[in-house]
């Protein structure tokens, strides 16, 4: 993907040790970069310069936020960060009025609350009170319940008073998809059969001959997995304890 010749000009540039490093290591991954807007590309209208870009910046952030200690490899992680990134370009310009990824989870986070209350048979939370359970101001919250508002717009081509469907679900599982190969072992067949294929616990019990109960621990072991690795991608707020 990068030629001997970039190589031996970004070799001559002065610059500091971790800044060379870094470069270096870019440059090494960026065929990565590539492969997860290649893959984008045919899964919305957005011009493949652009995607480039985008995934070229979430390589970047990848690189300086990975770990080794955490057992992962660099090209997994990368790829998914690489992928995260141009979902979160896309959401972000997938509708008339752009709502910024982190006001929409953080809308949605603030719902679960609620939402998990009610069904406690618990009183709701004031917007005050809500704030503080998800740890932001009160104003960053205001701001989350009207850009929500803001987003509820209609489509005039549409029937009547059917309001367009949001197009996050396809995008989240193009997330899914690109991160499922780090899902090894029992855990992974049970997510990839389950969320993706759409075969129920039933049904997987019968055909792998084991329980229902050994299946549903197998995909909780998976769903935390795949929690852990949105939050790492931004796909979904971090919860505080």
């Amino acid at each position: 993907m990068i030629s001997q010749r970039h190589l031996r000009q970004e070799s001559r540039r002065v610059l500091p040790p971790c800044i060379a490093r870094r470069n270096q290591q870019v440059l090494e991954h960026l065929g990565l970069a590539h492969c997860a807007a290649r893959r984008q590309q045919q899964r919305g209208p957005e011009e493949f310069d652009d995607l480039i870009q985008e995934s070229r910046f979430g390589l970047i952030r990848g690189l300086d936020l990975f770990d080794p200690q955490r057992g992962i490899r660099p090209s997994s992680y990368l790829l998914s960060r690489a992928t995260g990134q141009i979902l979160h370009y896309r959401r972000d310009r997938s509708r008339t009025i752009r709502i910024p990824w982190r006001l929409r989870d953080l809308y949605a986070a603030g719902k679960k609350i609620q939402r998990d209350r009610e069904q406690n048979q618990e009183p709701a939370l004031s917007d005050q009170a809500l704030a503080a359970e998800l740890s932001v101001r009160p104003e960053r919250w205001a701001a989350a319940v009207q850009s929500h508002g803001a987003s509820q717009v209609f489509d005039l081509s549409a029937s009547h008073m059917e309001p367009t469907q949001p197009c996050e679900d396809d995008e989240q599982l193009s997330w899914l998809k690109s991160v499922m190969h780090q899902l090894e072992g029992t855990p992974g067949m049970v997510v990839q059969a389950h969320l993706i294929e759409r075969k129920s616990i039933k049904d997987l019990s019968e055909a792998l001959n084991c329980s229902r109960a050994s299946l549903r621990i197998h995909l909780k072991v998976g769903l935390k997995l795949l929690r852990q690795w949105a939050q790492r991608d931004g796909l979904m707020p971090i919860q505080t304890s």
